[in-house]
């Protein structure tokens, strides 16, 4: 079982030139990352075209796995997003179709992939024989109303989890809200408790996840709209916080650690 540690939770920004950033708790370890492309300072009156990507991964401490992450909140400065005029698939339609197949092509918001293991929920260990791996796509899609939808999906070869027992579908959608405060972007993902039990007595622990989202851009009545755009830059950083959520089983009391870092601009 894990040893929840009585101690505080420590950030480490690691330097500018550095690949990622890094937070230490006593449940899990993360590094993480969020990068716009191009790095374009943009404004609120001219705003400009991006495309947003977030890596992380997390490892458990004190010998184990990874603790089911709850929540994923991005906090990122100078970024607007604006799904109102771009098609949308909900999490109903997804759900009642067991698949996101039939979505507009137009709403899809972002890609990326999954790493994590399936084991038994009380063996925690990280050397635990019992495990197997889960490496879903995760497509994203735009909910409307300021939301996102996630939706995990299973593809041959290198895509499969639980070795193809766990199907696209068999793990229903979920939502993140997404809205702009002041001139940051923030982003908070709730994870449901059916995607880190997908299986009665079985826990997922979550080791890496690549998230793209995309460029996209619509013209309205003349006007060229981005779907998420850069739309201001502070001293030729663009900084940002992902702060992750994680319980040491279910139900129980969860910690929160918080990575900060920031992306060049001009």
């Amino acid at each position: 079982m894990r040893r929840i540690l009585v101690a505080g939770s420590a950030t480490i920004v690691l330097g500018a030139s550095a690949a990622s950033h890094a937070t230490t708790s006593a449940l899990n370890s993360y590094r993480a990352r969020l990068s716009v492309s191009p790095n374009a300072a943009g404004s609120a009156k001219a705003p400009v075209p991006i495309a947003l990507t977030e890596n992380f991964k997390a490892t458990g401490n004190n010998g184990n796995r990874t603790a089911p992450l709850t929540d994923i909140k991005a906090v990122l400065y100078g970024v607007a997003f604006n799904g109102k005029s771009f098609p949308t698939c909900t999490p109903r339609r997804i759900a009642s179709a067991n698949s996101d197949a039939g979505c507009p092509k137009g709403a899809l918001v972002g890609t990326g992939a999954v790493t994590a293991v399936l084991a038994a929920e009380a063996d925690t260990g990280s050397r635990s024989t019992s495990t197997v791996p889960c490496d879903p796509l995760l497509h994203v899609w735009n909910g409307g109303a300021g939301k996102l939808v996630f939706f995990f999906a299973e593809r041959a070869p290198n895509h499969l989890c639980a070795n193809g027992a766990i199907t696209t579908g068999a793990i229903g959608p979920f939502t993140a809200t997404v809205r702009t405060v002041g001139k940051k972007l923030v982003m908070n993902s709730r994870i449901p408790s059916y995607v880190s039990f997908p299986l009665a007595g079985v826990e997922a622990s979550v080791t890496t996840e690549s998230l793209h989202f995309l460029k996209v851009t619509k013209t309205v009545g003349g006007r060229r709209l981005a779907e998420i755009a850069a739309a201001g830059c502070q001293a030729g950083k663009r900084p940002y916080s992902i702060t992750f959520t994680a319980e040491p089983a279910a139900g129980a009391v969860p910690q929160s650690d918080t990575v900060k870092g920031d992306d060049p601009c001009t």
